[in-house]
């Protein structure tokens, strides 16, 4: 093995990469010294000039910022170690058998390749010239923001799509400066999910009869638990719809909305399998429809993209909007989908998630008090352990195995005119009583 096994930053701070732009040699004495003792066979200081030139190149980027100059570096960086230290190869010697080796080694890194934040490249000392100024010994190019003993870990899914990415680029960019038009990349054939090594949870599977006894269950939790029912909706989204939860919740500039569902584009709506309670647990006479079901939900967090809504899915949108409007009279299309401090503000993505898991753990709670655990369906199934949990991707697979979910479709005219939702029979110009009114679903 070719020495140092630790390694040390190669490339100045961010301000000072034009002052590189013509050096031939690093301006940092410490480095030029470093990289004149690797052995000439693998022409450090080649590979260095390479990776300036590849650094100014990227940094000319309009959108590029000092954060995007952190995070390369470190990438380019330790190919170049590894390359040296590890491999004993010149970098751009590497095939695709030296890059799949250097993931491999990069997925879990040596503890003396890691570091966590906050560690600067150089000394912090002032009034001292980049010249002179002398590498910190606690630099290192792999970031874990926790580790124990001798283990970093495996790298997360942004660590390595990174490293493949920027891996692929700058020998894209080295073969080309290189004129050697002939010279594959060897990135070039790697994909990121090729190193994968994380243990992937299992995703529970249920049978369409399995999915009807949780629905039920959730049902029944909203006969004496109120606060549950828009966790009824968002049940009813994953099993009915393939609109993806992080769809239901707000971000800073955008809280959804009714007005996100649109009507469906046939002339009748057809009749709706209903098992739902009416008017959140009344059971009422059924009341006339409107001529155009619920069809399409649109949101500009997913532009273009238009997910279809099966009928199922229908009865319980107008039992949750019966339930909204008997807390909010002035309900409207406008109106919050998933509301907080009645009808203030939205709910968040990660408050929904926390109140989600909460309102499936208690499905569970019952689950196994219930006499359907006994069931020959349920005998067996991880769900019935204390420490289990529902997940919304587990019924969302479940129903796609099942057959509940129309796919979605992109449009190539959704998302023109942001200011324009299609009417789905909340009009303006309708009261909102007779709106609701007419909108009960049958009984079960």
């Amino acid at each position: 093995m070719v020495e140092p096994s630790v390694p040390y930053p190669l490339f100045p701070p961010f301000g000072l990469l034009n002052d590189h732009a013509q050096a031939e040699l690093p301006i940092n004495l410490e480095i030029r010294r470093r990289l004149e003792a690797v052995p000439n066979h693998l022409d450090a200081l080649r590979d260095w000039r390479t990776g300036i030139d590849f650094l100014l190149k990227e940094s000319r980027r309009p959108e590029f910022r000092e954060q995007h100059y952190k995070m390369l570096c470190p990438i380019v960086e330790s190919m170049m170690h590894w390359s040296w230290s590890i491999r004993g190869k010149a970098l751009h010697d590497w095939n695709s058998i030296d890059a799949r080796a250097f993931m491999e080694f990069i997925m879990r890194p040596p503890i003396t390749w890691v570091a966590s934040p906050g560690c600067s490249r150089y000394s912090q000392k002032l009034r001292q010239n980049f010249q002179d100024k002398l590498l910190n010994p606690h630099w290192r190019p792999i970031i874990r923001r926790t580790f124990s003993g001798g283990d970093p870990g495996l790298g997360s899914n942004h660590h390595r799509i990174w490293f493949v990415r920027y891996g692929r680029e700058y020998f894209a960019f080295a073969t080309l400066t290189a004129s050697d038009t002939e010279t594959e990349n060897p990135f070039r054939d790697i994909s990121s999910k090729d190193f994968d090594a994380r243990p992937q949870k299992r995703c529970a599977i249920f049978t369409s009869k399995q999915l009807g006894d949780l629905i039920g269950i959730a049902e029944s939790l909203i006969s004496y638990r109120e606060k549950w029912e828009p966790f009824l909706f968002i049940f009813a989204v994953a099993i009915h719809t393939d609109i993806p939860m992080r769809a239901l919740g707000a971000t800073q500039t955008i809280k959804p909305t009714f007005s996100y569902f649109h009507a469906r584009n046939s002339e009748a709506s057809a009749a709706v399998p209903n098992r739902v309670k009416n008017d959140c647990g009344n059971t009422r006479t059924s009341r006339p429809r409107l001529s155009k079901g619920l069809g399409l939900f649109e949101s500009p967090l997913y532009p273009g993209r238009q997910f279809t809504l099966a009928l199922q899915f229908e009865p319980y949108f107008h039992r949750y909007a019966q339930f909204r409007h008997l807390h909010d009279q002035s309900l409207s299309p406008h109106s919050f989908l998933i509301a907080l401090d009645h009808g203030q503000d939205a709910h968040g993505y990660s408050s929904l998630v926390e109140n989600w898991s909460a309102f499936t753990a208690s499905i569970l709670k019952e689950l196994r008090a219930s006499p359907v655990s006994k069931w020959v369906r349920w005998k067996g199934s991880d769900k019935l352990n204390q420490k289990a949990s529902l997940k919304f991707g587990e019924l969302r697979e479940s129903a796609k195995q099942a057959g509940l979910i129309p796919k979605t479709v992109v449009s190539q005219d959704a998302g023109k005119d942001a200011k324009v939702w299609p009417d789905i029979g909340i009009r303006q110009g309708m009261s909102s009583s007779q709106w609701f009114h007419s909108q009960r679903p049958s009984p079960p």
